[in-house]
């Protein structure tokens, strides 16, 4: 551990933010969308928050990993990233809509979107569907 480096167990500091309820509204759009309230995923440039790493979305991607592992890997991402950018985060939860975009513009539960939202549900979030 580095000079002035905080020891943080992010397993329950993650656990005692979660417990907060936000009444934040979840969206998907394609990735033309440039509203206010837009939240870009995508791998391409996304926001570095809630994208994740390339190569595990690759391996999804491709089918070198099932679901379930996509998506233990992909929370533990978030989690940490919860932690260790929790002014960020805040400032999505406390709005009361957000609108995701992905480059893929999958209408499936293919794309991690899906699993965002997934992630966004334990904090109260409800998912609204897709902007037409």
């Amino acid at each position: 551990m580095g000079a002035g480096a905080i020891p943080i167990q992010i397993d329950k500091a993650f656990r005692d933010r979660v417990k907060g309820r936000h009444k934040l509204d979840v969206f998907i759009a394609d990735a033309g969308y440039e509203g206010d309230d837009c939240v870009d995923v995508s791998i391409q440039g996304g926001h570095f928050i809630m994208t994740p790493p390339k190569h595990l979305l690759i391996e999804y991607k491709l089918g070198k990993i099932d679901e379930a592992r996509f998506q233990e890997a992909f929370f533990d991402y978030l989690e940490k990233s919860f932690v260790q950018h929790q002014h960020t985060w805040d400032n999505i939860l406390d709005k009361n809509k957000i609108v995701l975009i992905c480059s893929c513009n999958s209408d499936d539960k293919s794309c991690h979107r899906y699993f965002i939202i997934k992630f966004l549900k334990m904090f109260g979030a409800v998912y609204k569907g897709k902007l037409k």
